[in-house]
């Protein structure tokens, strides 16, 4: 999985060797600090970093991003990113990619709709990022729901990001970095109860086969019910298995595989009650869906192939190969429509909407990085060109019984379920069984892109970087209704892309910088969108030339703390975007002629303030509004969904070498509901705490205890864009027990 940007490259094994041997002196003088102790296994007598980019003294801090595109160092790279590492994930007790970006400042849950899928649709400084995010460096398409046990770090690239991530990227990209194998052989194995029958089990085991061959293979069995939620559950397994051959000492060569498979029950919350414009006062567990139609099930295998040659010190060729399909289906019931005009409130009812997908994607990826270093007049260069070739193919086969929404048309379907507001029945018989409609629609979208990066060194106080990109782009969707009536639309487009910055050192801890980058957003970027107002490729669309984003940014980075081992970064930035896709109310016809701003400022702190006392989190500030136009009028008004502020700061504090203490405080605003705009409709604002506590029972076992939701507070992830929306709740008070044992 992938750091700071879309496009990432898993370091080579042998790179892993090189790093671990730079670190060591800096691991013999923290030999005594428990931190770096978790974070590094001995080999031949010297400390590996299991992580080779995390700072091996302060296990919250990375040092560097795992992608060959971001050739400096995370402190000397002119753009804001933000790097969730191992013993993050670890202290926060998160068990899934939603977990973690729920408690991320700037970053935003969304729902999925009627129109998009199901999973983790996130936002990031304000712009839908759900197609934005990638495995180790390559697009990970389509919206499913991920896991993170065979994750090493989580990467958040903020800002326009295109030059390295190709279409979209507005608001940044997510990359998941992988576990890889290491040279040396390690065995962890971690076993979780807790409340709400969780269970969950994982298994990392890394072997030296040979001094040339590595191997690494992690495991997840996980089994859970969702805090506060009555009927909701998750149950999931998958496995990773990496290989690594270093045929020569300048090639090396891996292979490796991932599989996830899930399935539950689908939860689109509680209705929203028009005369509040909030959610309905119900109790927090109230179900809304039918047991005996509802369902959840995804699927993911993704085969990669990597090959690092270096000619010569100077010179690196990376090369990556991935074949990756995926399922996602379900039936889900929105709790849409609410009736509350009958005098006794036991009366009212709302609908138990069914929302459906039935999609399959496959996806055929080739990216090849050549990077080299030279010098040139007095002037150092690290110099990065390359090429992508990706192909993605969806095929969406609705449901026939559950089909509320498809493209051009609404279908109301078959069985109108109502449930009451206050007394929801699930078990209300449904004896259909799920079949196809016949209906389908088949989207495929091919990318070829080159890029050329350099970043130069001008004196040993500035470093001057930038970048350029071209895409040529083409997505095409054919549409069959049940009768066999056949739509095709098309869009082919190409856009260039650019970046540049300026980074200035006066001191060797201190980076001033500042920076500007753009993105685009073809017509049909969403391959998951059913219709325009989803990003998915419409009649209305299909000739329209790609949306323009450019933003603009300052900022600060220091390594502040004993020895430098915590990261502080601040930043101001604005996104603008001047020709957003929109319908000219006179005509009827999409248009480029929306404009949308986003403003703000962050500040975070990652690493040690002390060699006992570890901070993560940050603050972020977002003015995102969409600006009054006047051909075709439109007015103002701010983004839905998206909280002007947002804090969260995770702290903990080693008491002893034995015992680890600690929490997290995490704040949002409030958030409005709608489409483009943002109406009336209202998530207030909440605060929520977890708490954490670490025991080294031995050299070999821990064990850790998580409570999340600590108060139990009633809060919302997110709400449903239409005049009758609903709202997500999120999960309740849980508490957590993980052993921990390595041989």
């Amino acid at each position: 999985m992938s750091i700071t940007m879309p496009v990432s490259l898993r370091h080579s094994l042998r790179a892993v060797a090189t790093v671990s041997a730079l670190y060591a002196p800096g691991v013999a003088l923290a030999a005594d600090d428990a931190a770096a102790a978790d974070q590094t296994i001995i080999v031949n007598g010297e400390r590996v970093p299991v992580n080779p980019y995390v700072d091996p003294a302060a296990p919250y801090k990375v040092d560097r991003s795992a992608s060959t595109r971001f050739t400096e160092p995370l402190a000397d790279t002119p753009k804001s990113i933000t790097v969730i590492p191992q013993q993050v994930i670890q202290d926060l007790g998160a068990q899934s990619f939603r977990d973690l970006v729920r408690t991320q400042p700037g970053i935003t849950l969304g729902t999925g709709e009627g129109g998009n899928a199901f999973g983790d649709r996130i936002f990031i400084r304000g712009f839908d990022a759900r197609n934005d995010v990638y495995i180790d460096g390559l697009r990970d398409p389509g919206v499913t729901s991920r896991e993170v046990f065979a994750v090493e770090q989580i990467e958040i690239v903020k800002g326009p990001s295109s030059t390295f991530g190709g279409r979209g990227t507005t608001g940044g990209a997510v990359s998941l970095i992988s576990k890889s194998p290491l040279p040396a052989n390690l065995a962890k194995f971690e076993a979780t109860g807790g409340t709400d029958a969780t269970r969950r089990f994982t298994a990392d085991i890394n072997r030296k086969l040979a001094d040339n061959v590595q191997v690494r293979i992690n495991g997840l069995w996980h089994d859970a019910d969702v805090a506060g939620r009555d009927y909701v559950w998750s149950r999931r397994w998958g496995v990773a298995a990496s290989l690594a051959v270093q045929p020569t000492a300048n090639l090396d060569i891996n292979l490796d595989y991932y599989h996830l498979s899930t399935e539950g029950m689908a939860d689109w919350g509680v209705p929203f009650d028009a005369r509040s414009q909030r959610p309905f006062d119900v109790p927090r567990g109230n179900f809304y869906g039918v047991l005996g139609r509802d369902f959840l099930k995804g699927r993911a295998d993704i085969g990669t192939g990597r090959l690092v040659w270096r000619a010569s010190d100077n010179i690196k060729l990376s090369s990556r190969l991935r074949y990756g399909s995926n399922l996602n289906s379900y039936i889900a019931s929105a709790p849409e429509g609410p009736v509350i005009t009958n005098p006794d409130p036991a009366q009212w009812t709302v609908r138990a909407n069914p929302k459906n997908r039935n999609a399959t994607s496959q996806t055929w990826a080739n990216v090849n990085d050549l990077t080299m270093d030279f010098d040139t007049g007095g002037l150092h260069h690290t110099l990065v060109v390359g090429t992508e070739l990706t192909r993605e193919a969806i095929s969406n086969k609705p449901f026939a019984f559950a089909s509320s929404e498809t493209v051009g048309a609404i279908i109301v379907p078959a069985q109108i379920i109502l449930q009451p507001i206050f007394n929801p029945n699930p078990n209300i018989p449904f004896t259909q069984f799920p079949t196809l409609s016949g209906a389908r629609t088949d989207t495929e979208i091919s990318t070829k892109a080159v890029y050329i990066l350099d970043t130069i060194d001008i004196g040993d106080t500035l470093k001057l970087s930038g970048g350029l990109r071209y895409d040529d782009y083409t997505v095409r969707s054919t549409s069959f209704t049940a009768a066999g009536a056949r739509t095709d639309l098309r869009n082919d487009s190409d856009f260039l892309n650019w970046n540049a910055g300026l980074v200035w050192k006066p001191v060797a801890p201190l980076s001033l910088y500042v920076s500007a980058a753009t993105s685009s957003n073809p017509s049909g970027e969403q391959s998951d969108g059913s219709g325009i107002s989803y990003g998915g490729l419409g009649p209305q669309t299909a000739n329209l030339d790609p949306e323009r984003n450019r933003s603009y940014e300052a900022g600060v980075k220091y390594q502040a703390g004993e020895g430098g081992h915590l990261l502080l970064t601040a930043a101001v930035f604005r996104t603008d975007k001047t020709n957003a896709r929109l319908t000219d109310p006179l005509t009827g016809l999409q248009v480029l002629a929306g404009n949308q701003r986003v403003t703000g400022f962050e500040v975070g702190a990652q690493g040690n303030l002390t060699p006992r006392l570890s901070l993560f989190g940050g603050y972020t500030y977002l003015d995102a509004k969409v600006r009054p136009t006047v051909s075709p009028p439109q007015a103002g008004g701010v983004f839905p969904n998206i909280p002007k502020h947002s804090l969260a700061m995770l702290a903990t504090w080693r008491v002893f070498d034995a015992l680890t203490i600690g929490g997290q405080a995490n704040y949002n605003s409030e958030r409005f509901g709608g489409a483009a705009i943002a109406g009336s409709a209202t998530l207030p604002a909440y605060w929520r705490f977890d708490a954490t506590a670490r025991v080294k029972l031995s050299g070999k076992a821990e064990l850790q205890l998580n409570v999340l939701n600590l108060t139990n507070k009633t809060y919302y992830d997110a709400i449903y864009r239409s005049g009758t929306p609903f709202a997500y709740v999120a999960p309740g008070r849980s508490a957590l027990l993980t052993l921990r044992y390595a041989l």
